[in-house]
């Protein structure tokens, strides 16, 4: 079951569901398709073209409970581009790029002083 405060939710065909990379579903991913999820989330991103990626990883951030066929058709619901944006969205959600890093110029420095000789 994924944490309703956590994960991207989303209407399809009539219903609200929530996408979310929980480990449970990172272990689910990595267990059915052989590789992390950052591994298939990274392929996706340079192959949205694979529509068996993109099911194994859309199934595996809704709860793990769905059939295949369920998610088929909810990624149908909302279409193959908007499935790989939710991904994309909850995928940032679960792994946030901390704001050093981000960009506000103090990348590396993680609030230390530098050593005096």
């Amino acid at each position: 079951m994924t944490n309703p405060k956590r994960g991207v939710p989303f209407e399809a065909a009539g219903q609200m569901h929530n996408i979310a990379f929980t480990t449970a579903a990172m272990v689910r991913y990595q267990r059915a398709a052989g590789e992390t999820l950052v591994a298939g989330v990274l392929a996706l991103e340079q192959d949205g073209t694979d529509a068996d990626r993109l099911c194994r990883i859309f199934g595996a951030g809704l709860d793990g409970q769905k059939t295949e066929d369920d998610v088929f058709g909810i990624i149908d619901a909302v279409g193959y581009a908007e499935a790989i944006k939710l991904v994309g969205l909850a995928f940032r959600e679960s792994f946030p790029v901390p704001e050093a890093e981000a960009g506000n110029g103090s990348a590396g420095k993680r609030g230390k002083k530098a050593a005096t000789p």
